[in-house]
């Protein structure tokens, strides 16, 4: 079953499960409304499933990437 929230409410319900967390309401707005996060609108209101915010989180985040940019690089000096 999803859990189905209010931007507002899905950001508190973040926050009261992870305290430290960075995620914000504004953060799942921008999500919601670049169409990344699917959302449902109801009257004013946009509704996003929890469960696809966290699914967003996790598929963003591989903790194998360790790719190096370019402008890390260190260069030797002769």
């Amino acid at each position: 079953m999803l859990h189905f929230r209010s931007i507002h409410d899905a950001a508190v319900w973040f926050l009261e499960n992870d305290p430290g967390t960075s995620i914000t309401e504004y953060c799942i707005r921008q999500l919601v409304k670049s169409g990344t996060v699917p959302s449902i609108r109801v009257g004013k209101k946009y509704l996003v499933a929890v469960e696809a915010l966290e699914e967003f989180f996790q598929a963003s985040y591989s903790p194998t990437d360790k790719t190096i940019s370019s402008a890390r690089q260190v260069w030797q000096i002769h």
